[in-house]
């Protein structure tokens, strides 16, 4: 008895001061399977045009619930301390342009309806993954909300009240944008009151970004307590008693009337699908019709907790807790798993929508799901391969089940071959490099905007787009990459022919350097050519641009710099590593001291650093909210300095990357910008397109990626500080690392990178940049 009894002391003793030390997984990686959510601020990127969504959802969720506010204009439909409109189902997150969604509205009140002035105030504001809640001063109403996949559940706890109400919008949307046509506009909207407790109808809408043509989301709403009496409504005509309201192109909506007890809960649940009433319907009943609200919260917070599990982190900063993962929270929100909810055709592919940009999601955020969930990835892009089968052309960008805007190039080339170059299985690589070839060889047509290749005639004729043709800087030179995606494709499938004819096209953005151009000490930009050869004279190396200008969302010194296949070469004709070094170093830390070039007929645009829609000079030359500039700050890696560019990353997270509200640089597009800051704070940034990471400056002493093959692999970064921030040597799974990088390959099946950091550099990484085609 004494001995079990001293056996039991001797293994509580070890397990606390195993518990102490660190030594057990939960605590060495700094949270539990219940924590990672708590780290999770979902209004992080909500301010300084971040336009993140802070609402309700499941990891690529269809459904987005959350609030409509203000003038209606905002893209993820929040806008801080603006009045609250309702509660809308369809959003998405992080993204500039013209506003797209914000469909099927819900809002509670109390007193007689009056059209257009139901609005609220909102107080005690709360949000976590999963889950969202707001008191409604006006009314004495708290508004709650969660989320299934298709489903979004709603918890109103009401004031005593003869007169409390619900309504359901069929006719809202959210509407921003007059330039460049992306306004949405109504095409048409019904709703019928099935009953005292079920209301039921769709809104059909189009434009808004992308210009897309019209979709429909249709609805099933169930209430658990029954009316006492209803309206319904179209236009600004009320009708007490009708039951329902015929599509004749005008808004159209229901008011459920309830006499409440003072705290009463009125729970609704609404089904949502972008094919029928009856699909949604069915939505519903499969995955919320029993389910209570407790229950649906609850299951929401798993599903992130399990999704958020795929990297573990250790660290004793909260700060960096609280943006690490609300970054790969971040990077969890879209595209949208519409799998079943196709209204087009019918296929037993995956259907994904809201890729929105890919321009801006392929050099991050994808290589970020390629890594983490492979599986997820390969469901994504066999989606636009079967996108490709039936409408023709692989999406640059797609929403509202629509094609368009292709923003720079065809970028699905780069996604595609990098996710061949990983070696993801379940791709029909067959169809899909079909559909890249198509891209590189057969014009569009029409406004060249929608998919495809714009001014694909004069790339392949002329080996640039000229000036005859908008955005010709920025094609020409995502042309180049797309064709080098395709001839590494190529490559890899034993097509020798199209590798041949692709890796040649690929050097075509050598044709838009003009040697003779200096700013700043730096010489060589890319330049607007002419049909003829000859190079505009009316342009200026920080001219920036959009839609119809020469580039989109950039200018000369960033796009200069933009060669992810052949950085060397870039080097080469900036003047040599040491000329390259110094023409970063002026990117970095420079202020230009010219004129932003910009007409008085230009829209302003949301990518210039500091300003706030005035037009007028920038802060530096380089932009961190600016997606063709995701690359430079690691270009030194190819110079032989990844010291300089473990510096810049971390200028560049310090100052416009935090945990506060405006705790993002800009528009997170999609994702886009909280993947960037996910891969560096890890320590390691994906070459998108190739099975290639570069090193640059980790922040957190380990990391471990749970891999689906339920191996590890981990980023262990010894003597991290303030001060020891340059790794001095490394090894990779054991062996001596003497690069700044390293493939896929090496780590696909687990493995662990082990960064010894200093307080000065050691010439680490010098001798062995990463690979370049003109090395070849």
């Amino acid at each position: 008895m004494m001995r079990d009894l001293v056996l039991k002391a001797k293994v509580s003793f070890i397990v606390v001061f195993l518990l102490s030390c660190g030594f057990l997984l939960v605590s060495a990686h700094g949270q539990s399977d219940t924590e990672r959510t708590e780290y999770v601020d979902p209004f992080i990127g909500t301010d300084g045009n971040g336009h993140v969504f802070p609402g309700s959802t499941v990891p690529f969720g269809m459904v987005k619930l959350g609030p409509d506010m203000g003038e209606n204009k905002s893209n993820s439909g929040y806008v801080k301390g603006a009045q609250i409109n309702g509660f809308s189902h369809v959003h998405v997150s992080g993204t500039g342009g013209g506003a797209k969604y914000g469909n099927i509205r819900v809002m509670p009140f109390t007193g007689e309806y009056d059209q257009g002035n139901i609005s609220s105030l909102g107080e005690e504001e709360s949000a976590s993954p999963g889950y969202y809640s707001v008191d409604l001063s006006r009314y004495d109403i708290k508004a709650e909300m969660t989320t299934t996949r298709r489903v979004g559940l709603h918890r109103y706890t009401f004031p005593e009240s003869d007169e409390a109400r619900l309504l359901i919008d069929a006719g809202h949307f959210l509407s921003s944008s007059a330039a460049y046509d992306e306004d949405q506009e109504l095409v048409g909207s019904e709703v019928s009151v099935v009953s005292d407790r079920v209301v039921e109808g769709y809104s059909r809408v189009r434009g808004g970004w992308g210009k897309g043509g019209a979709y429909t989301v249709y609805f099933h709403a169930k209430f658990d307590t029954p009316a006492d009496t209803f309206a319904t409504w179209k236009a600004k005509q009320m009708e007490m008693g009708t039951r329902s309201q015929i599509d004749t192109g005008r808004p159209t909506g229901a008011v459920m009337h309830y006499q409440t007890s003072d705290g009463q809960k009125i729970h609704m649940k609404v089904g949502i699908s972008f094919v029928s009433v009856g699909k949604a319907r069915r939505n519903l009943s499969s995955e919320a019709e029993t389910q209570s609200f407790e229950t649906v919260r609850r299951a929401a917070d798993k599903t992130w907790n399990r999704q958020l599990g795929k990297i573990d982190i250790r660290t004793e900063d909260r700060a960096y807790k609280q943006m690490f993962y609300t970054a790969l929270y971040h990077s969890m929100l879209m595209p949208t798993d519409r799998t079943g909810e196709n209204p087009k055709w019918t296929s037993d592919a995956p259907y994904y929508g809201d890729y929105y940009a890919i321009w801006d999601t392929f050099r991050t955020l994808h290589p970020l799901l390629t890594l983490i969930s492979p599986s997820r990835q390969v469901e994504m892009v066999q989606s636009l391969v079967d996108i490709y089968k039936h409408d023709r052309y692989l999406p640059d960008a797609r929403s509202g089940n629509d094609n368009g805007r292709t923003q720079g190039g065809s970028n699905a080339d780069v996604l595609i071959s990098d996710a061949h170059a990983k070696g993801l299985q379940g791709i029909d690589y067959q169809e899909a490099l079909q559909g890249m070839l198509k891209n590189a060889e057969e014009p569009p047509g029409g406004d060249q905007q929608k998919h495809g290749r714009g001014g694909l005639s004069d790339y392949k004729e002329l080996g640039y787009v000229s000036t005859e043709h908008e955005r010709a800087g920025t094609r020409t030179m995502e042309y180049a990459y797309n064709d080098f995606a395709i001839a590494e494709m190529a490559r890899r499938m034993g097509r020798d022919s199209l590798y041949q004819k692709y890796i040649e096209r690929s050097r075509n953005w050598e044709n838009l350097w003009n040697p003779s151009i200096e700013s700043a000490g730096a010489t060589g930009f890319i330049w607007p050519r002419e049909p003829d050869g000859s190079w505009s004279e009316d342009f200026s190396t920080l001219r920036p641009g959009s839609w119809p200008d020469f580039f989109y969302e950039s200018h000369s010194w960033e796009y200069s710099l933009y060669v992810p296949h052949d950085v060397t070469g870039l080097i080469e004709k900036s003047g040599g590593r040491k000329a390259f070094i110094q023409r970063l170093n002026t990117m970095f830390e420079s202020s230009p001291s010219e004129e932003m070039a910009v007409s008085e007929e230009d829209e302003p645009v949301d990518y210039m650093p500091g300003e706030e829609g005035a037009k007028g000079t920038v802060d530096f030359y380089y932009n961190p909210t600016n997606e063709p500039g995701f690359l430079s700050p690691v270009l030194y890696n190819w110079a032989g300095r990844p010291d300089l560019s473990n510096e810049k990353v971390r200028s560049i997270i310090s100052e416009h990357y935090g945990t506060g509200r405006d705790g993002l640089p800009g528009n997170d597009d999609s994702g886009a910008i909280s993947s960037w800051l996910l891969f560096h704070m890890m320590g390691i940034f994906p070459i998108a397109g190739q099975d290639l990471y570069v090193i640059a400056a980790p922040h957190l002493p380990e990391v471990r990626v749970n891999l689906e093959n339920g191996n590890h692999f981990v980023i262990e970064a010894q003597g991290l500080s303030s001060e020891n921030k340059y790794v001095t040597s490394a090894t990779l799974n054991g062996d001596p690392l003497d690069q700044a990088w390293f493939r896929h390959t090496d780590i696909k099946d687990g493995g662990k990178l082990v960064l010894k950091m200093g307080s000065e550099p050691s010439g680490w990484g010098s001798d062995s940049p990463p690979p370049s085609l003109s090395e070849r």
